[in-house]
């Protein structure tokens, strides 16, 4: 990874170390043949839960990567900034159940 990369992961963390894991945690589907690394949702996620790793296998050496599930909110910035469709986010309700 370059030094931007793992800036990038180190402000994530951050973020993350702030904020308490919710109750009812949304799930995030990433399509790594989609992915090019480009990190805007990294950048914009507001609990951190997204962070790049090396990929020896991806065209672009790097992949962003679900690294923290359970912090996830389902507030689906990272769905809507991905220039790819290369993420999928879903939100759960109060019963646990998957709202699209």
């Amino acid at each position: 990874m370059i030094r931007h990369d793992v800036t990038t992961n180190d402000d994530a963390i951050a973020r993350r170390a702030k904020v308490k894991a919710p109750a009812n945690a949304g799930k995030l589907v990433i399509n790594s043949k989609y992915c090019k690394g480009c990190g805007l949702c990294i950048n914009k996620c507001p609990t951190g839960v997204l962070l790049f790793r090396n990929s020896p296998t991806n065209r672009w050496g790097v992949e962003v990567v679900v690294d923290s599930p359970e912090h996830c909110t389902g507030c689906q910035l990272c769905e809507m900034l991905c220039p790819d469709f290369a993420i999928f986010a879903y939100k759960n309700d109060e019963s646990g159940k998957k709202v699209v």
